[in-house]
């Protein structure tokens, strides 16, 4: 098998209905596929093989979807990384991961061009806009053929690695298989039985499990239109999202708390949505509560972590509907929660969340030890403390990983503690989640300065900005004298 092969599909039994939307380009499935090819014909031409890694470092626009495939196509890895990254962040992903080719905008040249090691692995860049060192995908459509069979692989073959703070509180590199992926963007089209009519809103980013198997996979698998937006900004995005007439979309909540509060949303229209998923961070009963009365739209809310391709459990229209929980596990998914010992825990009992399934991930990249410690007897082991209900629906009431989830992203306070402290001025540092109706938690950073020095706060934000994605660094710096902090190491108050 090989997940490209979702396009070939449609290309053939309806090449002109439209696969994607991109501002005002409208790209056919027969355009999609030739594209894919052209682009799989490059990579093999530059000399990228089965196995190698090709790191996508983009927004929501039509060269991801392609790049993504094309790279699936010849039997390589798709490595999917947030465009925010900072130099610092990509040397490191870059390091791990070694790509042989790495396609993007024009703006991510610079950063590229600043890891020295690059030479020893990358064959080949190419980008949205002429740029030194690179080729174009305009150039890629001009001088290629359309035409190229993909490579026949075994469904446990790797098919995309994406780079989280993972379950270890440092970066790692989760590797979802073909098949991982396959049965995991089933939703729309098995659990719903929706077509070709759907038409799909990628807001969220792609780059994130959850946009591209939900989003992405999900719709083009049910040969629907997916519409792609590569940034939020509602007064330009309204106008188009009403003519779209979106069927099905999965948003963060910090997207609903917009669609209710911005004012160019005043006089949305958003009847022609029949399901709404939230994912990626927890939905307030208010935000649900007051969507749910001002749209008459239900929402859906699922759980799901990258190291499950993402989605675990969901409240889908199939089902009653029990906010808040996050519903029961998708198809051939089981959910267990287990005590410390590794023990199955009664219904309604608290605990870990362990899970079983084709979702669970192949391991992280090039970390067979990190691997066992989260994914052990066949269950991955979350770090999300919930209970079951006699109905099998799952209620997610912790952490027991060191996180906080911010916008729908996960920050390890680890990653970012580890920056500050760096600071000539920090002594010593903790990191709390302070609760925010729109974002679910904002980062705020606890600084005990070294002794005669008095930190600027916004000093030590701008540092860490340096060095981590924007959603990484805190919003607030408290200078304190101590920090307080419990029998595990975590901050529970400051003088």
């Amino acid at each position: 098998m090989n997940l490209s092969e979702i396009v070939d599909h449609f290309a053939e039994d309806t090449p002109g209905n439209t696969a994607l939307v991109y501002e005002d380009r409208t790209i056919t499935y027969a355009d999609l596929l030739s594209s894919i090819n052209k682009l799989s014909n490059a990579l093999v031409t530059s000399g990228v093989q089965k196995g190698d890694r090709v790191l996508t470092l983009m927004g929501n626009r039509p060269e991801f979807a392609v790049g993504y495939f094309a790279a699936m196509r010849i039997g390589a890895v798709a490595v999917t990384l947030n465009p925010l990254s900072t130099a610092y962040e990509l040397s490191h992903y870059l390091a791990d991961c070694k790509p042989a080719a790495i396609l993007c905008k024009g703006d991510q040249i610079p950063k590229i061009q600043s890891i020295r090691e690059r030479a020893n692995y990358l064959k080949t860049i190419i980008s949205t806009e002429a740029a030194q060192g690179a080729t174009t995908f305009e150039a890629v459509e001009a001088e290629f053929s359309g035409k190229f069979i993909a490579v026949d692989l075994k469904p446990d073959d790797p098919a995309v690695i994406i780079f989280t703070a993972g379950l270890l509180g440092k970066a790692l590199g989760a590797t979802l298989s073909h098949h991982n992926l396959d049965t995991n963007s089933n939703l729309l089209r098995d659990v719903c039985r929706r077509g070709s009519e759907s038409r799909g809103l990628a807001l969220i980013p792609l780059f994130h499990a959850f946009g591209c198997s939900v989003n992405l996979l999900g719709t083009l698998k049910a040969g629907g239109t997916v519409y792609l937006v590569e940034r939020v900004d509602f007064p330009s995005l309204i106008p188009w999202l009403q003519k779209a007439r979106i069927t099905y979309t999965g948003l963060v909540p910090m997207v609903y708390y917009g669609l209710l509060y911005h004012p160019a949303c005043k006089d949305l229209d958003l009847s022609s949505i029949e399901i709404s998923i939230s994912g990626g961070a927890p939905l307030s009963m208010e935000i649900y509560e007051k969507f749910c009365a001002r749209y008459g739209i239900e929402i859906y809310h699922g759980y799901g972590l990258t190291e499950a391709s993402p989605v675990v459990s969901w409240n889908n229209i199939n089902i009653p509907n029990k906010p808040p929980t996050v519903g029961k596990p998708i198809p051939d998914v089981t959910i267990e929660i287990h005590d410390d010992q590794g023990s199955l825990l009664p219904v309604g009992a608290e605990g870990e969340v362990a899970v079983k399934g084709p979702n669970v991930m192949l391991g992280y990249f090039g970390k067979p030890n990190e691997t066992k410690t989260v994914i052990r007897n066949g269950w991955l082991y979350t770090g999300d403390i919930g209970h079951l209900d006699s109905d099998g629906y799952l209620t997610l009431t912790g952490l027991k990983k060191d996180l906080i989830i911010t916008s729908g992203f996960n920050v390890y306070c680890q990653e970012v503690e580890e920056i500050l402290i760096r600071h000539p001025h920090v002594a010593e540092v903790a990191l709390v989640g302070v609760d925010d109706l729109m974002r679910g938690q904002v980062i705020h950073a606890l600084v005990v300065p070294e002794k005669g020095i008095k930190p600027d706060e916004r000093e030590l934000i701008r540092f860490c900005k340096e060095y981590l994605s924007r959603y990484k660094c805190p919003r607030k710096v408290t200078v304190v004298k101590e920090i307080v902090r419990d029998s595990r190491g975590k901050p529970s108050g400051w003088k």
